[in-house]
């Protein structure tokens, strides 16, 4: 039987909602037992964070979060962590603080020793990384039909220029339009699509045990563009099946979230002004255990309000370093 206080009491840590007096109690509870550690990390999984929770975490000598990307010139502190709902490049501070890091050991320690029900650190299976070192752009067909394909919409592999450089290696992929070949209305387009569909059914042992968690990321960046233009950044996972795939009036762009097993979506509220810095997001997603397919969508798009400049075409945005991997959970 689940326990609703001690689920609030750590929905309220994971969101920075906690009064002083409820994070005297939340420090106490983790302290203490083994069941709420086991518990937070069930729910902070929930949060799309438990990757980022331990890949990405350490404390440093001042007791301050310190986040850690893998890419050049990625680096933040940030006692928000657990709060990042998107990507990683908002800059919040927030209240919660771990005297000398020993709640953050007692937290990791779940982790040393087998919980009943609680998955251990995954093993890992890349699925694709793509850093478009190969010159050769995507197809320009919009949702892709075949496996193991960049297809999307009008896009072109370019080396560095106007001062942003690649992220990884020395081409990256420049975002050029919103629409594709044939695409039937593209007036009012305003989103860059990008996809890849991954047949994971020669993985039909690991995904049916319901415990794998398939991973993606990309970075993205723009040259500087006008203050009053809002341009947004997505990374999506959809689970398909080979009956959805087969159905040309329901595998479609607009519809494929809808008719998906399950989907999860990271979407920023605004795409930095610096070209210096690359933004990373990240998105995970739980597969159901009759998942055959993964399609990943990556996108850059005009603001979302209708408020907004939205154009058809793209003056200088990129994307950087694409990479799924599936974690498996069992043991």
């Amino acid at each position: 039987m689940k326990d609703l206080h001690l689920d609030q009491l750590i929905s309220g840590f994971l969101d920075d909602t906690l009064s002083p007096q409820e994070k005297v109690e939340f420090e106490s509870l983790m302290m203490r037992s083994e069941a709420a550690r086991a518990r937070f990390w069930e729910l902070a999984e929930v949060h799309g964070l438990m990757s980022q929770a331990m890949v990405n975490l350490s404390v440093d000598d001042r007791g301050d979060w310190k986040v850690e990307t893998r890419s050049t010139g990625l680096s933040t502190t940030d006692t928000s962590l657990w709060r990042e709902a998107s990507s990683l490049y908002r800059r919040r501070k927030s209240g919660v603080a771990l005297v000398g890091g020993v709640l953050l050991g007692v937290l990791f320690s779940v982790f040393s020793l087998p919980v009943r029900g609680m998955p251990q650190q995954p093993k890992l299976t890349p699925l694709t990384a793509e850093s478009f070192e190969t010159g050769i752009a995507p197809a320009v067909v919009g949702i892709p039909t075949t496996v193991d394909n960049w297809s999307g919409d009008f896009t072109n592999v370019v080396a560095s220029r106007d001062g942003l450089t690649p992220v990884d290696g020395d081409k990256m992929l420049q975002i050029l339009r919103a629409d594709y070949q044939g695409k039937p209305e593209p007036d009012g387009s305003y989103c860059g699509d990008l996809y890849r569909l991954i047949d994971v059914r020669s993985l039909a042992k690991q995904v049916a045990t319901g415990d794998t968690v398939v991973r993606a990321s990309a970075m993205f960046n723009m040259t500087a563009q006008p203050q009053h233009e809002n341009f947004r950044h997505n990374v999506s996972i959809m689970a398909v099946t080979s009956d959805l795939i087969a159905n040309e009036n329901l595998f479609d762009a607009a519809t494929i979230v809808e008719y998906s097993l399950a989907s999860a979506s990271r979407q920023s509220l605004r795409l930095d002004n610096d070209p210096q810095t690359w933004e990373l997001s990240e998105c995970e997603l739980r597969l159901p255990p009759e998942t055959e397919y993964v399609m990943v969508y990556v996108a850059i798009s005009y603001g979302h309000s209708k408020n907004d400049l939205r154009r058809i075409t793209f003056p200088g945005h990129f994307i950087d370093d694409i990479r799924v991997s599936l974690a498996d959970y069992s043991h």
